[in-house]
């Protein structure tokens, strides 16, 4: 059976969905966010290790959202539709490594806290997996520019200004909730890639009810 491009997305939807819950369950902090690392300190490991499970068999849905837009933009460019597709996979498939590590990172690190061995387990996380988040970064910028060009471009009749909710852009809005309504940054800046590709995948299915890209 072969799917639509709409049921693509909407699996990449509940990609966001339940990535988003685990990240939760792993990440909040009812003080909000304290740093991508210190927060791993305070949070509950029960907790966690239920948010742990869900991110590990949530990520991979994320490749089917990639996968529909691949399908969606191929006619304007098969190049850039294939890069796309390309470029989304890496982001997950790395970003997936690095949410899996977050409970163990932090098991490993609050019963190590006090003892002459925690300064060596937080260097060598932050070597081995923290640094993974910049890699992220880069990829979904990639992803933002990649995306930007194909809408731009489409011959599909996607609006252009869908342009202006790229990745990139909505997870800077995401995290800057933080300062400008800290009620709700302290919810959503923890599940940011989440909320970002819930908002991502959901403005072009909407409209591609009124496209020619069904």
């Amino acid at each position: 059976m072969k799917l639509s491009n709409k049921q693509l997305l909407l699996i990449g939807i509940l990609g966001s969905i339940i990535v988003g819950l685990g990240e939760y369950l792993l990440h909040y902090l009812p003080a909000g966010p304290g740093g991508e690392i210190d927060m791993l300190l305070e949070v509950p490991l029960d907790r966690a290790s239920k948010g742990h499970f869900l991110v590990v068999f949530g990520a991979p849905l994320y490749f089917a959202g990639y996968y529909g837009l691949k399908n969606i933009f191929k006619t304007t460019s098969p190049l850039l539709s294939r890069l796309l597709l390309i470029a989304g996979v890496l982001s997950f498939s790395v970003g997936g490594v690095w949410v899996s590590s977050r409970y163990f990172a932090a098991e490993v690190l609050q019963r190590s806290t006090g003892t002459a061995d925690y300064e060596f387990y937080l260097q060598s996380y932050e070597d081995h997996y923290q640094v993974l988040v910049w890699a992220l970064r880069f990829l979904v910028a990639a992803v933002s520019l990649l995306y930007v060009i194909l809408i731009l471009k489409n011959k599909q009749g996607l609006p252009k200004w869908l342009a202006i909710f790229n990745p990139i852009i909505l997870l800077i809005l995401v995290i800057s909730s933080l300062y400008w309504f800290k009620l709700l940054g302290n919810h959503i800046a923890p599940i940011a890639m989440n909320v970002t590709h819930f908002i991502f995948f959901g403005l072009v299915l909407i409209h591609l009810n009124k496209s020619k890209a069904e």
